[in-house]
């Protein structure tokens, strides 16, 4: 939501709208508990920079730094909101595609996760009732034993996959801030400046301040353009581009090798749960005389 608020805000700036206006036009539009605050907060007279700081969620406090940025540096808004508006739509296509090549590593896990149970039911069908077993010394450890091991394989499974989906964010957001800060006129060194202010002032956690610092993608875009003497916009606006593309391809990277990762709670945890709760006690009630009367 973030993003079409960005969006719709943009198209309603050139129409002539102010910012307070176009903020007011969107919440109606838009009837969501973030808009009706955000209308709430313009209304006290917060600036609407600040108002989007204060909402709940990083997109939101992104969208508020570029905004507060391009007030304070005079920079044009509309273009400056439909930038972030693209970056922000990213994470939705980043997680559509994340969703496919998550979708076996679950099914599996979740079949898996089912089969001691599923034994049990399997067992009931063919004849053999566990239960009795599961009463005595050696049966009582193996439902104990399948059972630590069935949990420890799921919250692996868990742990594994909540690792990949957790990773939302919008990675390269400084180079377009100094992209806005910069359209403002200002020179390179005051713009990093009201870059890391904006961020500070928003709690935009989604920009890191070693992000702004020497030698990282952002620093080694301004040195290049002042060695060559050309404008930085179109430069940052490329190594934008480029981070987010990297950051996202690392995603799915991680997304797909989770097929491989998901095999070790399975080998280790589950697949022996169901062994231990699935076979062994049909086993041991077909060879009855070895187990103690």
């Amino acid at each position: 939501m973030p993003a079409a608020v960005a969006a719709r805000s943009a198209a309603l700036l050139r129409g002539g709208m102010s910012s307070a206006q176009a903020v007011r036009s969107v919440g109606e539009e838009i009837q969501r508990p973030e808009t009706r605050d955000l209308i709430a907060e313009v209304d006290r007279g917060t600036s609407v920079g600040a108002a989007l700081s204060r909402l709940d969620g990083p997109e939101w406090r992104v969208l508020g730094a570029a905004w507060l940025l391009a007030e304070e540096s005079g920079a044009a808004l509309a273009p400056a909101l439909d930038r972030i508006a693209a970056a922000l739509n990213s994470i939705s296509e980043a997680n559509r595609r994340r969703s496919v090549l998550l979708a076996g590593p679950k099914m599996t896990a979740t079949l898996v996760g089912w089969l001691p149970l599923a034994s049990i039911a399997v067992s009931f069908l063919l004849g053999f009732n566990p239960f009795p077993l599961f009463i005595t010394p050696i049966g009582a450890l193996l439902l104990v034993t399948g059972l630590v091991l069935q949990l420890i394989g799921v919250r692996w499974s868990a742990a594994l996959t909540g690792r990949v989906e957790r990773e939302d964010r919008v990675a390269g957001l400084e180079c377009e801030l100094m992209w806005v800060a910069l359209a403002g006129g200002a020179p390179p060194g005051l713009a990093l400046r009201r870059v890391a202010d904006a961020v500070s002032e928003t709690r935009a956690e989604w920009v890191t301040f070693d992000s702004l610092r020497a030698g990282r993608p952002l620093s080694r875009v301004l040195e290049v353009s002042a060695e060559a003497g050309v404008p930085a916009s179109a430069m940052l606006l490329d190594e934008a581009t480029q981070i987010r593309a990297r950051g996202q391809a690392a995603i799915e990277r991680e997304a797909e090798r989770l097929g491989i990762r998901i095999l070790f709670p399975l080998a280790s945890c589950q697949l022996p749960a169901f062994i231990a709760v699935g076979v062994l006690p049909v086993v041991f009630t077909l060879l009855g005389d070895v187990l103690p009367r």
